[in-house]
């Protein structure tokens, strides 16, 4: 109660009048996005600590300016809250060579050619990897026996760049720990040739427990070095807190983090594998306690995945694909299992996660909420479903009603051609969650480029009537993604009592021509009050 008054009173009273202490730092002359609707728009903000202490006019603010204030001037420039991707993946894997295309979805005979030419090149044993499409994926002459005449000294993965779809050679499968007599996980499964053999292709949580496998052949070494490159992309974006689900043993993956030592925030969320007979719930049961809210490093949160993608036509839909009569896709998990993944949000005091791209998954979950006490006790508890695609117009008002949370990655927005063969023009909503008064966040699920996703949040290229206003794309990056990991009390807005978590931007965000969107960096990107990107852009 005393930090809410003395926070109404900085407001009342303005920062010359309460502000007895210079700031650290100030910003002047900007174009303040703040993302706070009781204040939209600014020209200045001053920090001291690790917190925004005034945020209001150059005039107002620069009274804050003391002997040893550092004073910038940001020049006109746009500045926003620091970017929150609410929704990205991190899983090291072990060296060896990765096949290059042309494309995305390469053809079957261009990942034949490149298959053949990476062989002739790596010494024998060395992985190779190669990312590929549905083009691939759905093929099914490519098998292990295929891969094994491509290449029998070479352990070969390819994997859908859209996460779901793997197949493997021998050699592979080997490396993989996959036993020729592999039973299904539950929520995933192996494919077998006539004769009963593995044929090399697997799906959903059959994919992930060798992914653990994978990423523990990696020293920890290795994966700090890769955290460290990835953070040092996200600061050059102005991305000051990440969303990440790993493949690792959760309490390896929460020690790394630790030892990385990060200029970036990390939500490290379980990712949990399930075996033959049950889902793992060990991991979910030995999270820390809650951190600090200026944490570098938080852990919670239970992920579960109870879908595909309309990619490989794995979303669980209400009716058939359009381009596959009679087939609706597959739920992962039973209704009964659904349910008892929420009982287990209960029980563990931990935020769910559903990853739901269908509408018969997301029709699933929030009759599962609704069975399990009264509605109104859901808002408090923010259960999220990542992707959202099916979350349509009959579902919108018991999704608002139970207070679910939206995290949608507009990356997925990329190919309206395909995604309207599959399933219409119907889904893939975002406009329609604000209306509906569904809480939006946004993540990038794939390259570290908020400016990429603002421009198809803004364009939403496979059903435009659901595009968002820049502002209100900017907002579900900043405060919508705080929201949606319970941290907006410390960051998502550029408010009095915030943390100082603040990028300042390269062009204009709210004016340029969407095709420039993308080619948006940050010039300086600050965490928590200290600068931990400086493109010396500035004077």
């Amino acid at each position: 109660m005393k930090r809410i008054l003395l926070i109404v009173g900085w407001w009342l009273l303005g920062p010359a009048a309460v502000g007895q202490q210079p700031a650290d730092i100030v910003l002047l002359n900007g174009q303040l996005f703040t993302s706070d609707a009781t204040r939209p728009t600014a020209q200045a903000l001053a920090i001291r600590g690790e917190r925004i202490v005034a945020v209001g006019t150059t005039a107002e603010v620069s009274k804050l300016v003391g002997p040893n204030t550092r004073r910038i001037d940001v020049q006109g420039r746009t500045v926003t809250p620091g970017f929150n991707d609410a929704h990205n993946h991190f899983s090291p894997e072990p060296a060896g060579v990765h096949l290059t295309f042309k494309t995305m979805e390469p053809t079957w005979e261009e990942t034949t050619q490149a298959l053949s030419s990476a062989v002739q090149q790596a010494p024998a044993g060395t992985w190779v990897f190669g990312s590929v499409g549905a083009t691939v994926v759905l093929n099914e002459q490519v098998t292990r026996a295929a891969l094994d005449q491509l290449a029998p000294r070479h352990p070969v993965l390819l994997r859908a760049y859209y996460g779901h779809g793997y197949i493997a050679n021998s050699l592979g499968l080997a490396k993989l720990t996959i036993q020729e007599q592999q039973p299904d996980p539950l929520g995933g499964h192996f494919e077998h040739t006539s004769s009963g053999q593995l044929n090399g292709r697997f799906w959903e949580y059959a994919q992930w427990q060798p992914s653990r496998t994978l990423a523990a052949q990696v020293p920890d070494s290795t994966v700090i070095r890769g955290l460290r490159q990835m953070a040092a992309e996200a600061v050059r974006m102005g991305i000051t807190s990440v969303q990440l689900f790993s493949f690792m043993p959760f309490a390896r993956f929460v020690r790394v983090l630790g030892q990385a030592n990060l200029p970036i925030r990390v939500r490290a969320i379980p990712f949990s594998p399930t075996t033959p007979q049950q889902r793992d719930l060990s991991e979910a049961r030995q999270l820390p306690p809650p951190a600090a809210p200026n944490a570098k490093v938080k852990a919670s949160g239970i992920k579960w995945v109870l879908d595909g993608t309309p990619y490989e036509r794995g979303a669980a839909l209400r009716q058939p694909y359009q381009d596959r009569p009679g087939w609706t896709g597959k739920l992962n998990f039973s209704e009964a299992e659904v349910a008892r993944m929420v009982q287990e949000s209960l029980d563990l005091h931990q935020q769910l996660l559903v990853h739901c791209a269908g509408d018969q998954s997301a029709a699933v979950v929030l009759q599962a909420l609704e069975r399990n006490g009264p509605a109104a006790s859901w808002p408090a508890r923010r259960v999220r479903i990542e992707h959202g695609d099916g979350v349509v117009a009959d579902l919108l008002p018991r999704a608002k009603k139970l207070g679910v949370v939206v995290v949608q990655n507009p990356i997925h927005f990329s190919e309206p051609a395909l995604f309207h063969q599959r399933w219409g023009t119907g889904m893939q909503p975002m406009r329609s969650f604000l209306t509906a008064g569904v809480p939006l966040a946004l993540g990038s699920d794939g390259p570290l480029n908020p400016f990429l996703n603002i421009m198809l949040a803004s364009l939403a290229p496979s059903n435009p009537a659901e595009a968002l206003t820049r502002p209100q794309a900017v907002q579900a990056y900043t405060y919508g993604s705080a929201f949606a990991e319970f941290a907006e009390r410390d960051k998502g807005r550029l408010a009095v009592g915030q943390l100082a978590d603040v990028a300042v931007l390269s062009q204009d965000i709210f004016a340029v021509p969407p095709p420039a969107l993308p080619a948006t960096t940050s010039i300086l990107t600050i965490m928590g009050g200290q600068i931990v990107y400086d493109a010396k852009a500035l004077k």
